[in-house]
């Protein structure tokens, strides 16, 4: 497999644990002995097949009840493989500035410790990458898709012109690994992973963080810094997108296990994509690849305001960006959808203007995603890219659900107040 995770024996090994402490709180609870075996754990294909149709990437769908790894997200710590991602980490002088030149959101403002999001588009103005860039005292972590780097690798390659840039691909070396939920934080300055200052006592750390250089006492926490693991140094970046406080690690493959391990010991709940899913609909958080994709302009990804800067430099691709902002409005644009009928759609299914009385009108769009949010009140939401007839907030639209036509009204993506302004 071409992505594959290097923590799979430690899903299986919490699997097992898990239910057997489930079985023996059941069996004092009842008196009796209750004989439950660990759930196994399921994996989704993620992202395009191989030549021979097997999948490239796979990632943990459940490790036990969806339920217990949602509730992590929203009131404990939710631990998250995520071998879907990878990094590209560039170092040089010229390395901010050569960036800077290439991508749609200015590089240049941001301030170590900083963490921005950014689009890597074509000259046609299309996407090619959705991209995270931390910017540390020494380097610029990149985060995007696995299966994006090696083409984001080559696009930057193709214009590196002899400046002071060096690049490294973290795919062989490094996993990706995520914390969510409000004692996110806690674990991992428990763990010696926290912002620089952070440190927490009382728990057997496996890092340090590395402060920046001639950082004063009193500053504002970073939102990305390095952690020393022995002799090697892991890389986090913080990320609301489930709607939590979260933090994304780069962790080199040889203490990948050790620090999952000492996550989950800590109490963080290993959580899947049913429960991560389900939390970043109802933040408001669609995925490159996913929601939106190469064929779709930056206007029409519903996160325009967070990858892209009006005040920057020239960069490929801008004089498009820059014409549909000024002169026109997109043919079509990622939305929410809140259906009004206890009835879910699927991912392709069809979005209808709403006609007079119970009559469809034409087709306006497709779902992209789609689930339950239990913050809601377990009302069924999704996300849908929807052409400029019915993109207006409080359109009402109809979706095909469950072999019906539901209604449902057009909203932002995101359907929670409290969801961080990072989240998308």
């Amino acid at each position: 497999m071409l992505f594959d995770s290097p923590l799979r024996e430690e899903h299986r090994a919490f699997a097992a644990q898990d239910a057997a402490r489930r079985s023996d709180r059941a069996r004092e609870a009842r008196g009796a002995v209750v004989r439950r075996g660990a759930l196994e754990v399921e994996y989704l294909p993620f992202g395009p097949a191989d030549g021979d149709g097997a999948p490239t990437c796979e990632v943990p769908a459940q490790f036990a009840e969806v339920e217990l790894e949602y509730a992590a997200i929203r009131s404990g710590a939710a631990l998250v493989d995520c071998p879907q991602r990878g990094t590209l980490v560039m170092r040089g002088a010229d390395r901010v500035d050569f960036l800077n030149r290439l991508v749609t959101q200015d590089i240049k403002r941001l301030a170590d410790g900083g963490v921005a999001r950014a689009f890597l588009i074509n000259r046609k103005g299309r996407i090619d990458a959705d991209l995270v860039v931390a910017r540390l005292a020494d380097a610029l972590v990149v985060d995007t898709l696995a299966h994006d780097v090696a083409a984001l690798h080559e696009a930057l390659a193709r214009m590196h012109f002899g400046e002071d840039v060096s690049f490294e691909l973290r795919g062989a070396t490094h996993a990706r690994i995520a914390v969510h939920g409000p004692k996110a934080e806690a674990g991992l300055k428990a763990l010696g992973l926290g912002a620089p200052g952070s440190a927490a006592p009382g728990f057997a750390a496996h890092g340090s963080a590395v402060p920046a250089p001639d950082a004063p006492a009193h500053a504002v926490p970073p939102d990305a810094w390095s952690a020393l693991l022995g002799d090697a140094r892991a890389e986090v970046w913080r990320s609301g997108e489930l709607g939590a406080p979260g933090f994304e690690l780069s962790v080199p493959m040889a203490q990948a296990a050790s620090v999952w391990r000492s996550l989950v010991t800590f109490g963080a709940r290993p959580a899947g994509w049913f429960a991560t899913n389900t939390a970043r609909l109802e933040a408001g958080t669609p995925y490159f690849r996913i929601d939106f994709g190469p064929t779709n302009l930056p206007h029409e990804s519903g996160v325009l305001a967070s990858r892209v800067s009006f005040t920057k430099g020239c960069y490929p691709g801008q004089e498009v960006v820059a014409r549909m902002q000024n002169l026109g409005k997109p043919k079509q644009r990622l939305v929410g959808l809140r259906i009004e009928a206890d009835l879910l759609p699927v991912a392709d299914a069809q979005v209808f203007a709403a006609g007079e009385g119970s009559s469809l009108g034409d087709q306006v769009g497709v779902v992209t995603s789609s689930g339950i949010a239990p913050m809601l009140g377990a009302v069924p939401v999704a996300f849908a890219m929807v052409s400029s007839s019915a993109y207006a907030e409080g359109a009402r639209v109809m979706v095909n659900a469950e072999g019906e036509q539901a209604p449902a009204t057009v909203c932002a993506l995101r359907f929670l107040e409290e969801a961080s302004d990072g989240a998308a």
